[in-house]
């Protein structure tokens, strides 16, 4: 049976609804995102062809700035332009704008590198650990980008000569695992070429696991029974997994260390650079 067209008041619900999740996060969210934040709270998208006119919804809603949606209220990270050669126009706008960034694993105990499955979550995985490396898989990686990891995870422990730590985090279905296993079975082999050892460094799966989900009361996708996305979790939820799994291996402290001598050479910089009043 072919399902009734939404009115008009539905629409204006949905897009009202819609837009709470929006707002509710501190980073820009994308449509995937979004559509899995309004699944667990039981909207009717059942199908492929729901999120199609979901979609499509969304689409004439953001091109028509309707009940304040605009162009940019969503984001897509995977097309986002690369501004090189833009900078500043001159001296003193490079001041106002210069930055001193130490490295922040100098007196860490250990060295970080998140990976990630979801390309669509870059933004809020580098909200919430600002000073971490981070990869996106988005999907099924290259051999050359898995290559790249193992060579810069091999310069990092010559850099630094301590323990590292690589944690990953994907969706809680067939596909998600088996990206997961096969990029540990081959960073791990490429980097024992390098004479790295397991013990000089850790794979750790630290979530969408089914234990989570189901604690969670998630709700699988609908075109997967019992399968779960790293979408479908809240913000809070998905902080709280994020931050408890970097939490051992971070020491927020020393970063305030490292901070706190950034901020005193910046000082000293634009004290000895500031144009003199004539």
């Amino acid at each position: 049976m072919k399902k009734p067209r939404l009115t008009k008041q539905q629409v204006n619900e949905l897009l009202d609804k819609a837009m709470v999740h929006v707002k509710s996060v501190p980073y820009e969210v994308t449509l995937r995102w979004l559509f899995y934040r309004l699944l667990q709270e039981g909207v009717d998208i059942k199908d492929k062809k729901d999120y199609k006119n979901f979609t499509g919804l969304l689409a004439r809603a953001r091109h028509s700035n309707r009940r304040g949606w605009k162009p940019n209220t969503l984001i897509d990270d995977t097309r986002a332009i690369i501004w090189n050669g833009v900078n500043s126009f001159n001296e003193e706008e490079w001041l106002k704008d210069l930055k001193i960034e130490f490295d922040k694993f100098q007196n860490q105990d250990y060295f970080i590198i998140i990976l990630f499955e979801a390309k669509a979550m870059y933004r809020q995985f580098a909200h919430y650990t600002k000073n971490i490396p981070l990869l996106a898989f988005g999907g099924d990686p290259s051999i050359y980008s898995k290559w790249k990891v193992v060579t810069g995870l091999v310069g990092r422990f010559i850099k630094y000569g301590k323990p590292i730590k690589i944690l990953y985090f994907g969706d809680c279905d067939k596909k998600g695992n088996q990206i997961y296993t096969t990029a540990k079975k081959h960073i791990i082999k490429w980097c024992k070429l390098f004479d790295l050892t397991e013990e000089e460094f850790e794979f750790i799966y630290c979530g969408l696991t089914p234990e989570q989900a189901n604690a969670l009361n998630l709700l699988s996708d609908p075109n997967k029974p019992n399968k779960y996305q790293w979408e479908a979790l809240t913000d809070e939820q998905a902080k709280d997994i994020i931050i408890r799994n970097v939490k051992p291996f971070q020491d927020e402290s020393k970063f305030k260390v490292i901070e706190k001598q950034e901020k005193k050479l910046l000082n000293k910089i634009k004290r000895l650079l500031k144009p003199k009043k004539k």
